[in-house]
């Protein structure tokens, strides 16, 4: 059977794990001068579609009153920030004070107290109540159970599944450290951060200048500020939350590719950053941090893979090649979690991939993806994404011309694209262009359907 070539400009393929905003053809070249102080420059600011869970977990033992008191207002100013930024955001609390036994806490203090049972809210005046009906009372010894906030933050919040989540702390004391009698769920420092980024959670900390306090922030890409700062009068915890309402409403977007060889038991990386106008943010030195932490396997055991910059095809990729045998055995699932800091503003993603063998009849066939169309008025350019399977060892891309009720004019047609684990393809299209599309995902034990009730189309008026 004859193909025809219905697409006048070659497609630019591209990967994406977790997200589903793509790079488009554009060839720009963005100046080698990139710093820090023109990095907004580079951001996306238009904030369309985004969602964004953000959970303040506060300290309210007896010395943090002040706080609390300007906090009333300041969540309002906060929450009106990222929702004229456009974002469809959601707002929780943590509260923590400390253990009770002697010499943690005092009578009446807890580890941590989730409120409203974990459900968000996009009401500020709700969430402002809840902050009015915190009282700054108790805390005994010097240290507090923020650990223990932070766990349960994680684990008892309604976190959307597709929404940036985004902790908030608000403390002027650090943990208790590691095995210490106060720490009665035996949290670890690392154990949280490990538990934060698993969960793609970017946590910025408002708190004392302590080793690790800024390890919370850091290791999870968030921005940390001095409370000693407010308390000295040289800023506001309004200002510092006006701050970090900036970092969450201009962001860029992690367009990931990982290829897995089963033979050598390799995971291949390779990511991008898309700001701007779709348009690959270039690496700023000693600022760009990219590191992806995967965790899977029978011990469910957990690696960071630190990325490395590209930028011999004068636009940046990072790249990384890992032997991941540590996570092989059949039909067992790696959660990949990356995690980006540029500058002070940072982001995440989350991907799922089988890594170990394709067993026949054993690994599940993949299940039918879902697309996801979009183009542009002029269509330049067109996109269609797909949702991914993680048994999935590969995709097919088919397109061919639009037809109702579907006749030989289409079936004639077909034009087949294999994808490797790559999600998304785009590129320009002529005026008049008029097409179905599908895509089909397969691995060793069969392929998925293709469900033409749900075929895409895409049209080029």
């Amino acid at each position: 059977m004859k193909m025809r070539n219905l697409f006048p400009l070659a497609f630019r393929l591209t990967a994406v794990a977790g997200c589903t905003l793509l790079a488009s053809s554009w060839n720009v070249a963005w100046s080698a001068e990139a710093d820090c102080s023109t990095i907004s420059d580079y951001l996306d600011c238009s904030s369309e579609g985004r969602q964004n869970d953000v959970v303040f977990v506060f300290d309210t033992t007896g010395s943090m009153g002040g706080e609390i008191e300007e906090m009333q207002s300041a969540v309002i100013g906060f929450s009106d920030a990222i929702k004229t930024a456009g974002i469809d955001y959601r707002l929780g609390l943590t509260e923590y004070k400390d253990f009770l036994a002697e010499p943690c806490g005092d009578p009446g203090d807890f580890p941590y107290k989730v409120y409203n049972g974990g459900v968000l809210t996009a009401d500020n005046t709700e969430m402002r109540g809840w902050i009015k009906s915190l009282e700054a009372a108790g805390g005994n010894d010097g240290p507090e159970s923020l650990l223990a906030g932070l766990a349960h933050a994680v684990a008892d919040q309604q976190w959307r599944p597709e929404a940036g989540k985004i902790v908030i702390v608000i403390t002027d004391a650090p943990p208790h450290i590691d095995g210490h009698k106060c720490n009665q769920e035996d949290n670890t420092l690392n154990g949280i951060v490990s538990q934060l980024r698993k969960a793609g959670i970017v946590t910025h900390v408002i708190g004392p200048n302590h080793d690790a306090i800024r390890h919370i922030a850091s290791g999870t890409g968030g921005a940390f500020f001095e409370v000693s700062d407010i308390r000295d009068g040289r800023k506001s915890l309004t200002s510092i939350l006006n701050t970090i309402a900036e970092l969450i409403s201009c962001s860029y977007h992690i367009s990931s590719a990982f290829s897995y060889t089963e033979k050598d038991d390799v995971l291949s990386i390779e990511t991008k950053l898309i700001g701007a106008e779709k348009k690959v943010i270039p690496y700023i030195p000693g600022k760009s941090h990219l590191t992806v932490t995967a965790c899977g396997g029978a011990s469910a055991t957990c690696s960071d893979f630190e990325l490395t910059a590209d930028t011999s095809t004068g636009e940046t990729v990072y790249k990384h090649t890992a032997n991941v045998a540590a996570f092989r055995a059949p039909a067992k699932l790696t959660d990949f979690s990356t995690f980006v800091q540029i500058c002070n503003f940072s982001t995440t993603t989350q991907a799922t991939l089988h890594i170990g063998k394709c067993e026949k009849g054993v690994t599940p066939s993949p299940q039918t993806p879902m697309q996801e169309v979009a183009g542009t008025p002029a269509c330049n350019p067109a996109e269609v994404c797909w949702s991914t399977d993680p048994y999935a060892r590969g995709y097919t891309f088919y397109y061919a011309p639009y037809s109702d009720p579907i006749s030989s004019v289409t079936l004639n047609n077909v034009q087949v694209i294999p994808m490797g684990l790559q999600r998304c393809i785009s590129g320009p299209l002529s005026r008049g262009t008029h097409l179905y599309t599908a895509v089909q995902a397969s691995n060793c034990s069969g392929d998925s359907k293709i469900d033409t009730a749900k075929l895409g189309v895409v049209e080029c008026k």
